[in-house]
């Protein structure tokens, strides 16, 4: 396991999984959440990974998924697309989250993530209890392997999320917390939000953004401590609530520049946690 408030980063390994850990591992960087990369789910593939792990000893903490057919093009295209809410997709996702599940334990990895997609706030609408009744399983199908399905924010508002928790009342349903997400979305404040889904949070991305300034449309992503989630304040409430998993930045931007930017998260966020444990 890594050591408590690891700094960690997403990769889906581009290029192959001992370069990807390698290049990851000279950043400084111990951990990653991994999207799933399905090229590498063969047996040949999931030795590599096993490989590349024990070379680097860089931890995989997370497999997060993904489905074909979902698109972030605006606010409307999300919950038309994304997770579970469409019906005709969600037996396919469902078995394809079990299938990404089933991965993760053959890399021994306890974890597993995705964007639901947006639950409904009205819990009387027919799409609610049918969104209850998918994570609920799936979460009754990974228990059986030891893991854990974590949800990631900014879809719904914080007190929609902890109701849908609460509805679907497994023990093995956790929270990834990006607090950019709510501003992206448009959906809530990250740092009061934090006391609302403290007790479910096992992972958060470091990820900074602007809120939206048309209907419809998503917020603007920025490095990270230059947009409106004010990461100063929201790290010292996310310490001082308990969390010690890792701390893991997200930064949605390909090429040299998402290694620079990479870089300078990674020097603020130590700063930080140093000045909050001083505290």
């Amino acid at each position: 396991m890594s050591a408590e408030l690891a700094l960690g980063v997403i990769t889906g390994f581009p290029m192959h999984p001992s370069k990807d850990l390698a290049r990851i591992k000279d950043m400084g960087i111990p951990t990653v959440q991994l999207q799933y990369p399905a090229a590498w789910g063969t047996p040949e593939g999931i030795q590599a990974i096993l490989d590349a792990v024990a070379e680097t000893g860089v931890e995989i903490t997370t497999v997060f998924c993904g489905f074909a057919g979902e698109s972030y093009a605006d606010i409307p295209t999300v919950q038309e697309t994304v997770g579970f809410v469409p019906v005709a997709t969600r037996e396919a996702r469902l078995a394809k989250t079990r299938e990404i599940a089933a991965f993760a334990e053959k890399i021994g990895v306890k974890r597993v993530a995705a964007h639901i997609g947006y639950v409904p706030e009205d819990h009387g609408h027919p799409l609610y209890q049918g969104m209850v009744d998918a994570v609920r399983w799936i979460c009754g199908d990974l228990k059986q392997n030891g893991q854990v399905f974590s949800l990631e924010t900014g879809q719904e508002t914080a007190a929609g999320l902890r109701r849908f928790i609460e509805d679907v009342a497994v023990d093995n349903l956790r929270v990834n917390f990006d607090p950019a997400n709510m501003i992206l979305y448009g959906n809530d404040r990250p740092i009061p939000a934090l006391d609302v889904l403290a007790p479910w949070i096992d992972g958060v991305h470091f990820k900074d953004g602007t809120w939206p300034t048309e209907p419809g449309q998503l917020g603007t992503e920025t490095p990270l401590g230059e947009g409106d989630v004010n990461i100063p304040e929201w790290t010292a409430k996310l310490l001082s609530l308990g969390y010690r998993g890792p701390l893991t930045i997200e930064r949605e931007i390909h090429g040299d520049q998402q290694r620079l930017d990479i870089l300078k998260a990674k020097a603020l966020i130590e700063g930080l946690v140093a000045e909050a444990l001083l505290k």
